[in-house]
């Protein structure tokens, strides 16, 4: 079963679900993003996590399953300016429709620690 189908995306949807606010991923060039750009962007971390070559499948549908009350047409265009910012990579559209078999296929751009946590302690020096 490809990567964002079954137990693999219920494990993400889990684990970007639970995740509080200033664990969310941040939004390049949008530092106060709404708060369901930065879970569909948790859940495109957690799908990236979860497969072997960093490329993982999602359906709109599916991803608007992010955050409760978001239309899979409203999470098709949070994805896309996703894209647009550099927070992930589309790789390969999708087809339209609840029967077609082809979801999307992505991958996630971002360092494993961006998000507004991670930046608060960003005054120490790395080695």
């Amino acid at each position: 079963m490809p990567t964002g189908e079954g137990d693999t995306l219920r494990k993400a949807l889990e684990a970007a679900s639970k995740l509080p606010a200033p664990e969310l991923p941040l939004i390049p060039g949008m530092p106060n993003a709404p708060e369901p750009w930065r879970r569909l962007a948790a859940l495109h971390r957690e799908l990236s996590r979860l497969s072997a070559n960093g490329k993982y499948f999602l359906s709109y549908r599916d991803a608007a399953k992010a955050y409760d009350g978001l239309s899979p047409q409203s999470a098709h265009n949070i994805i896309l300016a996703l894209a647009q910012l550099g927070v992930i990579k589309i790789v390969r559209k999708g087809k339209a429709g609840l029967n077609s078999g082809k979801a999307a296929e992505f991958r996630y751009l971002l360092a494993e620690s961006e998000s507004a946590s991670a930046q608060e302690g960003d005054d120490e020096i790395p080695f």
